[in-house]
């Protein structure tokens, strides 16, 4: 034990003594998440807190070109710019990047959407007998919507998605309109189709916790937080295993083998030592997101009530890095090629784990490697108490496998241990 209790103590006044070491080893990843949630809020806030640019040209006097207009306003998503301008004009001006999106409304849409819909409702009430008139006289209706060049595809399905559904309620009003014109010809009763049309159809989001509403959102604090305190615990790999080769190449590690006692026992000092330094990682990187990132404009980190889950996955998640630290300190003989694997792998693992890009966007391929990955297995586990208020058995399967990581790297570590 007092092997153990002065292992513990060497590795820390080594630690203690690199202050500027010390400092970047806190202070980088506090900054890199507060750097990362940052440059990351806006692609997490919903479209309709972000007033998207949109530039519109309105050629349309009638019904549909005003409908459109409302209903873009309305939708509280874009900052609308009318402008009289022609179609060239348009496109230099999306292709320029002054509007993210751009729509043009040609000078006949009204007249042709109500000729093509007398159409279609001559032709079916002509179908059954209810009509003798033939008017076939169609046109195609082309509203022209621009995006800038660099706009993500996923943003352009949502946007046309909205345009679509409200234009499919003008198209309805209109044949509703059109249909009781027909029907109730020579009466004198009419059908009032100015009246504005029910939704018939609607969705209720239903929470499935019961959680303040800020909790059960993945914001840019929500993830950033997690991920990138699991990104920087996993960079203690390149401290321990450069620790772990300076002591071979200086002849102390022979030393420390000649001594009485196993060592197994000076392996267990260097690794609680390192993991007490994880630990101090984790703290300080989720009071950034509980107390800092707020006065920053970001949403406040909601880390739930279950600490003692949240403690288990943060030791948890430190033994699999100093394990992983401890394996690639015994296989590489350099401090060079430790310190280049020991980021890059590090830096692949974390692609793997959704650190950068949810897991779920990936190619199936890439999802599959993905489950070999220690930092998805942590990252999951947050995001199991972070978002969906888990409990210590919800996040027990996770903890599991970053402890069997951590046994295989020392076991991988000790075997080349022994073959040199």
């Amino acid at each position: 034990m007092l092997r153990l209790f002065a292992t513990i103590k060497k590795e820390l006044l080594i630690l203690l003594r690199d202050r500027g070491g010390l400092a970047i080893m806190f202070l980088m990843p506090m900054a890199m998440i507060t750097i990362m949630a940052l440059i990351q809020d806006a692609p997490f806030k919903d479209y309709q807190e972000l007033k998207i640019p949109l530039l519109l040209v309105n050629k349309d006097t009638g019904t549909l070109g005003k409908s459109i207009e409302q209903g873009l306003i309305d939708s509280k998503i874009f900052e609308i710019n009318n402008q009289k301008i022609n179609d060239d004009d348009v496109k230099q001006k999306i292709k320029a990047g002054e509007f993210e999106v751009g729509i043009i409304i040609p000078n006949d849409a009204t007249e042709t959407l109500n000729n093509n819909v007398n159409s279609f409702v001559s032709k079916k009430l002509t179908d059954i007998g209810l009509s003798d008139n033939k008017n076939t006289n169609t046109a195609p209706l082309n509203l022209s919507i621009l995006f800038a060049p660099d706009t993500k595809q996923s943003f352009k399905i949502s946007i046309l998605n909205s345009l679509k559904q409200s234009t499919s309620k003008i198209e309805t009003q209109t044949l509703l309109s059109i249909f009781s014109k027909e029907l109730n010809q020579g009466n004198e009763k009419q059908i009032d189709t100015t009246e504005k049309l029910d939704e018939f159809v609607s969705f209720n989001e239903i929470a499935t916790i019961e959680t303040p509403k800020e909790a059960l959102l993945l914001n840019s604090v929500q993830h950033n937080v997690p991920a990138w305190t699991i990104f920087g615990i996993f960079f203690i790999v390149i401290s321990m295993a450069g620790s772990i080769i300076k002591e071979r190449d200086e002849g102390s590690f022979l030393r420390i083998r000649t001594m009485p006692g196993s060592f197994f026992t000076v392996l267990s000092g260097k690794i609680t030592a390192y993991l007490f330094i994880t630990i101090i990682q984790s703290i300080l990187m989720l009071m950034v997101g509980i107390y800092l990132l707020p006065h920053l404009g970001l949403p406040k980190l909601v880390i739930g009530t279950n600490l003692l889950a949240i403690a288990i996955i943060i030791i948890c998640t430190g033994l699999a890095a100093t394990g992983y630290g401890v394996m690639v300190g015994s296989i590489f003989k350099t401090h060079q090629q430790s310190s280049t694997f020991g980021a890059v792998s590090v830096i692949i693992l974390a692609a793997l784990g959704g650190i950068w890009v949810p897991v779920y966007v990936m190619p199936e391929a890439i999802r599959t490697l993905s489950e070999f990955s220690p930092l998805y297995w942590s990252l999951n586990a947050f995001h199991k108490l972070f978002l969906n208020q888990g409990s210590i058995l919800t996040v027990l399967p996770y903890a599991i496998k970053l402890l069997l990581f951590f046994i295989a790297c020392l076991g991988v570590a000790m075997f080349f241990d022994k073959r040199k």
